[in-house]
C-alpha cells in the first residue's frame, strides 16, 4: 500500500496530509468490507443470513449517518458490532416480545433520541458546524421515520413477522448506543485531561 500511496503522491501531487487521509479512508473501507464478509459468513453458516440482512441494512445506514460508539482497535469494533447484530437477530426478537403499541411508542422515542443526540462519536474530531449538525439530524430523523414505517408495515402484514422485530431491535440498540455516547465521550475527555 505504501508503494501505491507514494506513486499517487508523485503522480497527482498530493500533500502528506492528503495521502494520510486517503490511506485512512482505504483502510476504513477494507475493514468495513472485511467485517461484513465475516458477519455474512457467520449468519449464513447458522442459517440466519436473511434475518441478518434485516439488521445489517438499517445498521449500516444509521451508523453512517448518525455515528455511534467507535473503538481504537479493529478487534474491539468487530466484537462490538458482532454482539450488536447477534442480539438484534438471535436474542432480542426471540426472547423479548412487546405489544405493538409499545413498539410504536419505543419507535417514537428512538426518533426523538436519535434526533436530539446525533450525530456523535467518541472520537475527538474537529467540531462540526451548526448547519452540518442540523442537516444530519433532519436526515437521521427521516431515516429513523422510514425504518419505523417499514417496521409498522411489516408488522401489519403479519403479527408473526420476525424480520420487523429484528429491524426494530437494531434501531433500539443503535439508539441506546447513541444515548450513552455523550456520557462515554465525557468520561474519555476527563481521562485524557488526567
Amino acid at each position: 500500500m505504501d508503494f501505491l500511496m507514494q506513486k499517487a503522491q508523485q503522480e497527482f501531487g498530493f500533500s502528506d496530509r492528503e495521502i494520510s487521509l486517503i490511506r485512512y479512508s482505504l483502510l476504513s473501507i477494507c475493514y468495513d468490507i472485511s467485517k461484513i464478509i465475516l458477519f455474512s459468513a457467520f449468519f449464513c453458516i447458522t442459517g440466519k443470513f436473511i434475518p441478518f440482512l434485516f439488521a445489517l441494512i438499517p445498521f449500516l445506514f444509521l451508523r453512517s449517518k448518525n455515528g455511534g460508539v467507535h473503538f481504537k482497535t479493529y478487534l474491539g469494533c468487530v466484537a462490538f458490532s458482532f454482539v450488536y447484530l447477534y442480539l438484534s437477530v438471535n436474542i432480542l426478537p426471540v426472547y423479548v416480545r412487546l405489544p405493538l403499541w409499545c413498539v410504536y411508542l419505543i419507535l417514537l422515542l428512538c426518533a426523538v433520541i436519535n434526533y436530539a443526540v446525533g450525530p456523535t462519536s467518541l472520537n475527538r474530531k474537529k467540531e462540526k458546524d451548526a448547519e452540518y449538525i442540523r442537516r444530519t439530524r433532519i436526515q437521521t430523523l427521516a431515516l429513523t421515520a422510514m425504518i419505523a414505517v417499514l417496521i409498522i408495515v411489516m408488522s401489519a402484514v403479519s403479527s408473526q413477522n420476525n424480520h420487523s422485530m429484528i429491524t426494530f431491535w437494531t434501531l433500539v440498540l443503535h439508539t441506546l448506543q447513541m444515548a450513552i455516547t455523550p456520557k462515554l465521550k465525557e468520561v474519555k475527555y476527563r481521562e485524557e485531561l488526567g
